[in-house]
């Protein structure tokens, strides 16, 4: 693999120079990259990068202007150390983070959770990247933060530009995909509203290879479509924040199943809207910010085969007041108060079944030693109406131990995981008595920003977590599958990136970013008498994975590539290499050209997906494409 990528990197940086040290460029776009200032809140530490006690990873609107017609699930893959586990395109995608199941990291919009309530997970298909303006992943946020997730956060942010604009955009790709979208935002006085909206057909009639019978066959009864639409209204006056914005999505999916099974006639049809309506304000040297959130959630499921059809409507309603005092330049008084209310609505449960909850958070931060050392503690309480009371505690700490240069940071977190719906109500099997999954957590890193010409941030960082009372299925002695606290778990690691941006006569801008990780995650006590699983590493958990981007840009164009090896993943609890899917290597690329005519600003990607033709699966019995492209036109007005 490394002589691979040393002589895929030179051969890549000597292509992309050439092509564009030719081009003439305008004299109104700017020579370099233009990068945004992004706020951190994934953590509710308000501190720039190098300060935080865990490694945060930042997707910035620079890089989401590359993947418009993209969901968040393949931006994921590309751009973060998450693993993705997807089924291809048209079908579900979840994120795994330090070798913990997708229903243990916690996805959030605006600060709100998002992740299903009877499912305990969020399909990533079902975000489009175009909706938000940054996605800020950290693997060791705490529960305390937001309440509820073992292995950290995804936070999705929708804070756009406040301008006069309208933007119109198609785009046509391979496997019959077709995107329309359109974006506007005005801004008048202390008023401003935006509105994005979205619509996607594809066909996602793809060739590949099936392993399993050794043919080249094409992916049938994959069609999709989706409508997404987002508005926001806000009104800022005399240091004064209102804003309000609501969120409608609408999938319609045919699923083909894995590609063992022929003629599936099963869809699914997601329906989300969600309505989030924030206040912040000041009294005195108090900072408030009320939030207060409603949503509601329609899942519906129908297999002709096997004549099932599941419907579900999920209902909540959030309410939080979040407060910040701060006495000194060396303390801030933090802390939260929230309550809400779920309903699920479904034909597979017997009644109508709720949940009350009510959080309480106290997040203080101090600096001392002349602002070297900061210290960042919390505790978290929450109340259950269907399983009691958690109490959820951390401590982060940053020093700095090089002034500018040098950090040294870590983490020690009590978290917890509130069981989902259908692990407590599933008529076939769900168990009341389920407690909440439980870990102990910890990590340490240091961070280092060089600076120099070449080489600008340096993070190496080790974790280690222990679950306890992991929540998993198994069948019952009559052989009904029945969720249980049975499954204890350690991951440990280390993660190590760098960053750096490589300026050519001011003319050509070179970024280029590169993680790779070691995560060792492992079954340590036995779940059933002669569990053989104990000791192994866990299915579809890669121990080794590497990945990287090259970014070039010159006036008004710019290249960005993507390259990505993930290690071998073992789809039984044994390591067992004849039952695994062997690694692969995947390179994305991307051109973005933009230009002024007639008053407008267009804008031209083109997207090559998997260009070196790897032929490889995710998950086992879902393959992936081969090479695909796609274009996009984008034209803009602002007024």
């Amino acid at each position: 693999m490394t002589q691979f990528f040393i002589r895929f990197s030179a051969a890549l940086l000597c292509s992309i120079f050439f092509l564009i040290s030719d081009y003439s460029y305008a004299q109104t776009v700017a020579d370099t990259l233009e990068m945004e200032e992004i706020e951190v809140i994934a953590t509710r530490i308000r501190q720039p990068l190098q300060l935080q006690p865990v490694e945060i990873n930042i997707i910035d609107s620079t890089r989401l202007s590359f993947f418009k017609n993209e969901d968040i699930g393949n931006v994921l893959a590309m751009e973060s150390n998450l693993f993705v586990k997807n089924n291809g395109p048209g079908s579900f995608s979840n994120a795994s983070q330090r070798g913990l199941s997708p229903e243990q990291i916690q996805v959030l919009w605006e600060g709100i959770p998002i992740n299903h309530s009877m499912l305990g997970l969020t399909d990533l298909t079902l975000l489009p990247s175009s909706f938000f303006s940054s996605v800020q992943v950290s693997s060791g946020v705490p529960s305390s933060s937001f309440g509820g997730g073992l292995s950290g956060g995804l936070y999705l942010n929708s804070d756009f530009s406040k301008s006069n604009r309208i933007s119109l955009s198609q785009s046509a790709g391979s496997f019959g995909r077709y995107h329309t979208g359109l974006q506007a935002s005005v801004r008048q006085g202390s008023w401003d509203v935006s509105l994005r909206s979205k619509y996607s057909d594809a066909v996602n009639d793809y060739e590949y290879f099936n392993r399993a019978y050794q043919r080249v066959e094409e992916r049938d009864h994959n069609h999709q479509q989706q409508k997404h639409v987002m508005a926001s209204v806000g009104h800022e006056k005399n240091g004064n924040r209102f804003n309000t914005k609501l969120w409608f999505s609408d999938s319609d999916n045919q699923i083909p199943g894995s590609i063992l099974k022929t003629e599936s006639q099963s869809w699914q049809d997601d329906q989300a809207f969600r309505w989030l309506s924030s206040y912040q304000t000041k009294v005195g040297a108090v900072d408030i910010n009320a939030k207060n959130y409603l949503d509601r959630v329609v899942l519906d499921y129908f297999d002709s085969d096997i004549d099932v059809e599941s419907r579900s409507i999920t209902r909540r309603w959030l309410l939080s007041t979040e407060l910040q005092y701060q006495p000194s330049v060396a303390a801030k008084i933090k802390g939260e108060v929230s309550g809400s209310i779920t309903g699920v609505e479904t034909n597979n449960y017997a009644d109508l079944q709720t949940r009350e909850r009510f959080s309480m958070l106290f997040n203080p931060e101090f600096s001392l030693l002349n602002y070297r050392l900061k210290i960042y503690p919390a505790l978290r309480f929450d109340s259950y109406s269907d399983f009691g009371n958690v109490l959820s505690p951390s401590l982060g700490l940053n020093y700095e131990l090089l002034y500018d240069k040098l950090y040294l940071r870590g983490q020690l977190s009590r978290d917890f995981n509130p069981p989902t719906f259908n692990t407590l109500y599933w008529p076939q099997g769900g168990n009341p008595n389920l407690k909440p999954e439980r870990s102990n957590s910890a990590e340490a890193g240091l961070v280092a920003m060089v600076g120099n010409d070449f080489l600008n941030r340096v993070t190496i960082t080790g974790f280690y977590t222990r679950v306890h009372d992991g929540i998993r299925w198994y069948p019952d002695d009559t052989g009904t599958y029945t969720p249980s606290n049975i499954q204890e778990i350690s991951s440990k690691g280390i993660e190590l990136s760098t960053e750096s941006q490589i300026n050519l006569k001011n003319k050509i801008q070179f970024s280029f970013k590169q993680s790779g990780s070691l995560t060792r995650t492992e079954i340590t006590a036995p779940r059933f008498e002669g569990d053989a699983g104990v000791g192994n590493q866990m299915r579809y958990v890669p121990q080794w994975m590497y990945k990287s981007s090259l970014q070039a840009t010159r006036g008004f164009i710019s290249a960005l590539v993507h390259y990505r090896w993930v290690g071998r993943r073992y789809i039984t609890d044994t390591e067992d290499v004849s039952n695994s899917l062997d690694p692969y290597h995947k390179v994305d690329a991307a051109l973005q050209a933009r230009q002024h005519w007639l008053g407008l600003r267009f804008t031209g990607n083109l997207q090559i997906n998997n260009l070196l033709n790897a032929d490889y699966e995710v998950i086992q019995w879902y393959a992936m494409p081969r090479r695909n492209f796609q274009f996009t036109l984008t034209a803009t007005y602002n007024f």
